[in-house]
């Protein structure tokens, strides 16, 4: 069992869930969450992950802060959605970053389809930012994705570790 899988998917599952709201709501992820994932990986990463692998995870979520620089600065996605992958990426094994993409990118598709379904059935809420819009305007809240992939991925090693 991957013991490192359960401790990180307790202790992200709350900001994961409040930035998917937030996102939704606002289409904004606050800058404490992504703050709050860092130092909460910062301080409990050592007693869970092997020295090297804990570097190696620091390593990566500061690459990925540096690739959010610059995606940001060519203005392709907002800064709260890269700050806050950022921030989730300490958390997956450095060997899968490949196979936490296509987490993502699944829950990518169940989010739009979730979204979509939501807003077009009139269940989604009239005041929240994210389907405020219509049209070419309208933005979707990748938040809501980044979440789902991060708790499914580490659920999906809670269940079966690879």
């Amino acid at each position: 069992m991957a013991y490192w899988a359960i401790v990180f998917l307790v202790l992200t599952f709350p900001f994961c869930i409040y930035a998917t709201w937030t996102d939704l709501k606002f289409l904004k992820i606050p800058n404490i969450v992504p703050i709050s994932l860092v130092i909460l990986f910062v301080i409990t990463g050592p007693f869970v992950l092997p020295l090297q692998e804990y570097g190696l995870s620091l390593l990566y979520g500061f690459i990925a802060l540096l690739i959010s620089l610059l995606i940001y600065a060519a203005r392709l996605v907002p800064g709260g959605d890269l700050k806050y992958t950022s921030a989730i990426i300490p958390f997956v094994d450095t060997g899968e970053l490949l196979s936490f993409a296509l987490f993502v990118s699944l829950c990518s598709i169940v989010a739009v389809f979730i979204h979509s379904v939501f807003g077009w059935l009139g269940l989604a809420p009239s005041n929240w930012a994210s389907w405020g819009k219509r049209g070419w305007k309208r933005r979707f809240p990748l938040g809501f994705a980044l979440s789902g992939g991060l708790i499914t991925y580490l659920a999906a090693h809670i269940i079966q570790p690879v």
